[in-house]
């Protein structure tokens, strides 16, 4: 057998490093960070880069990860092949290839799930989207309507209600390949084309809020690229819908999103488009509400504590003007606004106000809504223990993993894991050595 080839110096990859500044260690870190928004567990060095640079490839979806960091850090697209790691890389922004906001076959990635996680990537320059009256409205797919669309449709919308509570109860795991699968084998193959104008605009919309589901599945799950590809496909269906409410609802799940990855600046930004998706004219009080809580957060969260207070008193105005509703998607009640005034709280430094606004929620919380109370009551007892009190904190963390033996979100899992950090310090003291007991108690029983 002949010699190996030698490796070709990548000269791409040394002038990105050059313009954006970044020295092989930070490359690898901006990587690491970039691989967690997709769920994904990386742990590259300076000496990785190294190799990289003397021509050695790294294994997709590394290249792609490459890309998006060196965009964030030049603010301007790079490419994969730009950085001379590899080819051209599939669009992964969640739009569809040809710009067809109404074709459901858009969906059909979802229905082979293990495939998809393996390169879904976060991409910051993905949160350009526009606003409802610059969004494209292209026209609807032609041909024939399927003779059932009428009654696909009416199961479409029980099985959102379905797994809605299934998602809420035992956490974004428990049901997300079953929901994925539904996505890429049943939707994906609906054909509105002539149906009536009313059956054809529900069934799109239809298709939007079990986009929106699984999205947020996969963001309880921490995958973040996946989560952010079928967020922007719930706001393209809702705008070939026709559904104000639903691109907002859309693009305030993206700012959530942003603002739990760290991209504070896209989060205001997100949140204040999705207000104004709305605003005129003005859309039902909840869903208003729903809008303004997100906005508030967003703006503590880059320290506007004037604008994040206005934006709180807005949305308890509406609130006050609605009763109860369980919607699947976006519901909203006095437990939401409460965890929202604890997060701005929070973010303001008043600690103790997060602490009683936090309780208020956990009293409002539904019962059928276990995966969020458990994660409130994780972050409670983190600022108990913030606050010194370190027995109470031990009783909240107790009522968590009441909760947590029964869910299978990664958020929690999460939880769980700060839990142990957090109280290791403390382990001879009485309380944490039951705390602790228990979390290994529950630990045996969810893997038996």
């Amino acid at each position: 057998m002949g010699a190996a080839r030698p490796h070709v110096p990548n000269h791409k990859l040394r002038s990105l490093l050059a313009e954006s500044r970044l020295t092989n260690g930070a490359l690898a870190r901006e990587i690491n960070n970039a691989g967690r928004e997709a769920g994904l567990s990386l742990s590259y060095s300076r000496s990785s880069i190294t190799h990289w640079l003397s021509g050695m490839h790294p294994r997709a979806p590394v290249p792609a990860l490459v890309a998006e960091t060196f965009t964030r850090q030049l603010s301007r697209p790079v490419t994969v092949e730009e950085t001379g790691l590899g080819g051209a890389q599939p669009d992964e922004h969640g739009q569809p290839a040809d710009g067809g906001l109404a074709r459901l076959d858009v969906l059909a990635p979802a229905g082979a799930e293990p495939d998809l996680l393996a390169g879904s990537i976060y991409h910051l320059d993905a949160l350009c989207v526009p606003d409802w009256m610059q969004s494209p409205r292209d026209p609807l797919q032609t041909g024939a309507a399927s003779p059932g669309s009428a009654s696909e449709l009416d199961a479409a919308l029980m099985l959102c209600e379905v797994f809605s509570a299934a998602d809420a109860m035992r956490g974004g795991r428990h049901a997300r390949a079953a929901l994925g699968a539904y996505l890429g084998t049943s939707i994906s193959r609906w054909r509105p084309g002539d149906a009536p104008g009313t059956v054809r605009r529900r069934m799109l919309a239809a298709a939007a809020k079990l986009t929106y589901l699984y999205a947020f599945m996969c963001f309880d799950e921490g995958l973040h690229g996946l989560a952010q590809r079928f967020y922007l496909t719930s706001a393209n269906l809702s705008t070939a819908s026709g559904d104000r409410k639903g691109y907002a609802i859309a693009l305030r799940a993206l700012s959530v999103q942003a603002r739990y990855l760290g991209h504070l600046t896209e989060a205001v930004d997100l949140a204040e488009r999705s207000v104004r998706s709305v605003a005129s004219p003005p859309d039902e009080p909840r869903v208003q509400a729903f809008l303004y809580g997100q906005l508030a957060v967003a703006h503590a969260a880059v320290g506007d504590g004037r604008r994040a207070l206005g934006d709180l008193a807005m949305a308890e105005r509406q609130l006050d003007q609605t009763g109860a509703e369980n919607a699947p998607i976006g519901a909203y009640h006095a437990g939401s606004l409460a965890h929202q005034h604890a997060a701005v709280a929070a973010f303001l430094g008043d600690r103790q106000a997060a602490v009683s606004a936090l309780q208020v929620s956990l009293r409002h919380r539904p019962t059928t809504e276990r995966r969020s109370r458990a994660i409130l009551r994780a972050r409670l007892a983190e600022l108990q223990l913030a606050g010194g009190n370190l027995d109470a904190a031990c009783d909240t963390w107790m009522l968590f993993l009441d909760d947590y033996q029964h869910i299978s979100s990664k958020r929690a899992d999460s939880a769980l894991a700060t839990m142990h950090a957090l109280v290791l310090p403390h382990q001879h003291h009485p309380p944490v050595k039951r705390l602790r007991h228990t979390a290994a108690s529950v630990s045996i029983r969810r893997s038996a």
